[in-house]
């Protein structure tokens, strides 16, 4: 069974209702919601924008903590975590900061291997395009999300 990391738009207003009524989750992570989901790539992202297979440091490291975790609700993999519209502004605007060229600098796959970084593939010829592509994906959707003025609800499924 794999990991993967789904980011959806949700209104500030949205967040308030689903930390109110967390049964409701199922509402939040339909299919008619605007999804995009970073694949398994997501903690190998994470650790090229960090250093770290789980980072704390905000907002670099929203893709694996940060945010309000959803109460009561688990996804087999931790509870969803929901980012307001100004901690998807602040992401943005650090990610806007590091260009794909720069991130793909920060590769080195023995360490992330060494670092257990999900999902262990790192030696493989490709991947540093998956995770490059990854990341272009996350880039323009939390840009778009944050044009939008709206938060993201971020689990792993």
């Amino acid at each position: 069974m794999s990991m993967i990391t789904i980011l959806t738009v949700v209104s500030d207003d949205e967040i308030q209702q689903l930390h109110d009524s967390p049964d409701r989750i199922d509402d939040f992570t339909s299919d008619k919601r605007t999804t995009t989901d970073l694949d398994k790539a997501w903690q190998g992202v994470s650790w090229l924008l960090t250093g770290s297979a789980f980072s704390t440091d905000e907002p670099l490291c929203y893709l694996v903590a940060g945010g309000q975790e959803v109460s009561f609700t688990d996804f087999g993999y931790g509870p969803p975590r929901t980012l307001s519209s100004s901690q998807v502004a602040a992401w943005d605007d650090a990610l806007s900061k590091i260009s794909p060229e720069e991130l793909g600098r920060r590769f080195d796959a023995k360490a992330m291997l060494a670092a257990d970084v999900y999902p262990q593939i790192w030696i493989e010829p490709d991947s540093l395009d998956y995770l490059l592509d990854a990341y272009r994906r996350l880039r323009d959707f939390v840009s778009a999300a944050r044009r939008a003025h709206s938060g993201l609800l971020v689990y792993l499924s």
